[in-house]
């Protein structure tokens, strides 16, 4: 679909989105994950006769707090999914279903934070009898929701200056400083030919694409299934798009997908390309932070300022907005004076010059992260993830799923790594 160009002008926000009225508003929200229709129907029917539980509809981006969800046939994929809900909210419970009854597989289920679990076919009491005792649970004294996820948005002031480096390293970089915090890296940039996947050496066959060709579909279930996982543990969505697709993303589609990223990740990392469009404002309007790379060379430098004066006139806040200079030589230093007056923006982040490295890493799949971890060029992308780290309420999460579950294994041994494709 063609859209128009992005104008300077300030987009108000839609106050109404997501907020129908509903006079079960109080109700708790309830997310059902079940691919057997029949055993989802049993549930709805069960949810629907208890004012106090509303199922959540799949247009809407309610935050559950019960997620009803049915064991996969490989369990590993289950446990993974655990792990990303159960950990983005305080609060949160979830109850499994399965026509499996492997002690085994429910044990580990059940150690990676599931409270009920209900062998199919469904004994409606059971059901019952557990949604009343999460009620009373659910009236203790409780954190409040989690704080959503930061989306730190990178954006190239002219194509080719390396924007799509600086949000992988970047996103690795934060992996690597923040263990324990969950990073999942989007690949916003419709132009890009699916660059994100060819940095990273991960095959993937789903992406932003397929997300939001149909919003009627999009829950968690289905976004972690698009997601693919880098051997660092971080969590990717490519585009989808090459250079030659012909449709393009409704900015309307991108804010609920990343409004869920937010709910399941601490650190959200978006490619979003050179070109300003009304998809590119969505984002920006969601983001933390906006890091606009530059060269220092005339013309994308003209072309950088241009993109800055855009979005401070639109009402983007300046505080953020970073101005990153990549490649930079020691020699600029008159230059980088210059353009920081002309551009009336200091330089958050000067990246060096290091072009056979940099063009290795993209050669090999091997970002410098990882193939150059001493390099004055990793090193400035680990500078660029502390701050962002350093950010207050930045990447505040506790322990992830997988440290919960060492802890209560103990000494069996570490458990089998979840992998999601």
């Amino acid at each position: 679909m063609t859209q128009s160009s992005w104008k300077p002008v300030r987009l108000s926000a839609d106050e109404k989105e997501g907020a129908k009225a509903d006079k079960s508003s109080s109700a708790v929200v309830v997310d059902l994950v079940i691919f057997n229709e029949a055993v989802k129907k049993i549930f709805r029917d069960i949810l629907d006769a208890r004012p106090e539980f509303r199922v959540k509809d799949l247009k809407e981006t309610a935050v559950p707090r019960l997620v009803i969800l049915e064991l996969d046939e490989d369990p590993t994929e289950s446990f993974a999914f655990i792990e990303s809900i159960v950990q983005a909210v305080d609060g949160r419970e979830v109850f499994l279903t399965s026509p499996r009854t492997d002690s085994l597989v429910l044990l580990e289920a059940l150690r990676a934070g599931a409270k009920e679990f209900f062998p199919q076919p469904i004994q409606t009491q059971e059901v019952e009898t557990a949604l009343t005792k999460f009620l009373t649970r659910s009236k203790e004294p409780v954190k409040e929701l989690k704080k959503v996820g930061e989306i730190y948005s990178v954006f190239g002031g002219k194509g080719g200056v390396g924007a799509t480096s600086v949000a992988v390293n970047l996103a690795l970089s934060l992996k690597t400083i923040a263990p324990k915090a969950s990073v999942v890296l989007v690949e916003a940039n419709q132009q890009g030919g699916g660059d994100v996947s060819l940095f990273l050496d991960v095959q993937t066959s789903h992406g932003l694409r397929d997300l939001a060709a149909d919003l009627s579909r999009l829950d968690v279930a289905l976004l972690t299934r698009m997601l693919s996982k880098h051997s660092s543990g971080l969590r990717i969505l490519p585009s989808g798009f090459d250079d030659l697709s012909a449709g393009r993303l409704s900015p309307d589609s991108l804010e609920p997908i990343m409004k869920l990223l937010q709910t399941l990740f601490d650190y959200v990392v978006v490619d979003c390309g050179h070109v300003l469009d009304l998809s590119a404002k969505k984002l920006f309007d969601l983001s933390s932070k906006i890091l606009v790379v530059s060269v220092l060379l005339v013309p994308v430098v003209q072309r950088t300022k241009r993109v800055m004066d855009l979005l401070r006139s639109s009402g983007i806040n300046p505080e953020k907005l970073c101005f990153v200079v990549n490649r930079y030589a020691s020699d600029e230093k008159e230059i980088l004076a210059e353009t920081q007056t002309a551009m009336k923006f200091k330089a958050a982040w000067v990246i060096p010059n290091d072009y056979p490295l940099a063009s290795q890493a993209i050669n090999s799949g091997l970002p410098v992260i990882h193939s150059a971890p001493r390099s004055a060029l990793a090193k400035k992308y680990h500078d660029i993830g502390s701050t962002l780290c350093s950010l207050p309420n930045a990447g505040k999460s506790g322990s992830t799923w997988i440290d919960r579950l060492k802890g209560v294994m103990g000494s069996r041994g570490k458990p089998t790594a979840a992998h999601v494709s």
